[in-house]
């Protein structure tokens, strides 16, 4: 089997600037380079391609290093915010482990907030689990050619199917 043409995958985020207008073109030059790597390619490489104004990388990436940092803390701040688990107690049930925040998709105000709460609320639950179907699907997007997933193709089919029903 060989590569017919190189797309960028569905909902795929760049930074603003980014030339997105010729996938084809970047894959291709990302193809090279793993080629020139003997099949082995790191991000390292990527960057290092990028950093020459004339590559058809160089747009996606940051070079302002201020706000290259900037970004990245930011990016540290998400991680570490995911990355809280809360340890919810009740005197009639054992200890159950959450995580502490989740992420509300809101138009113009995306923040975190306490799971809890979140879900407690239908407006934020909606959004809640509107963001995990949709990461759900792209995981199955990923590895839906994968033989070892192929029994949870039709779980995630039907989940999906349950959540999007109108209500």
């Amino acid at each position: 089997m060989r590569i017919a043409r190189f797309e960028f995958s569905e909902g795929a985020r760049f930074q603003p600037g980014a030339r997105k207008d010729d996938p084809n073109s970047v894959g291709q030059h990302i193809d090279l380079l793993r080629k020139q790597q003997h099949g082995e390619l790191t991000p390292k490489d990527v960057v290092s391609d990028a950093r020459n104004p004339n590559s058809p990388l160089h747009s996606f990436f940051e070079w302002d290093d201020g706000e290259a940092a900037e970004q990245y803390r930011l990016q540290q701040a998400r991680g570490l915010i995911r990355s809280v688990v809360a340890i919810y107690t009740r005197e009639d049930a054992p200890a159950v482990k959450m995580k502490a925040y989740v992420h509300v998709a809101d138009p113009g105000a995306q923040h975190y907030r306490e799971a809890s709460h979140a879900m407690s609320q239908e407006r934020t639950r909606e959004m809640v689990l509107r963001r995990a179907l949709d990461e759900l699907i792209g995981w199955k997007r990923r590895y839906k050619d994968l033989q070892e997933f192929a029994q949870l193709i039709p779980v995630i089919d039907q989940l999906r199917d349950e959540i999007s029903a109108p209500r």
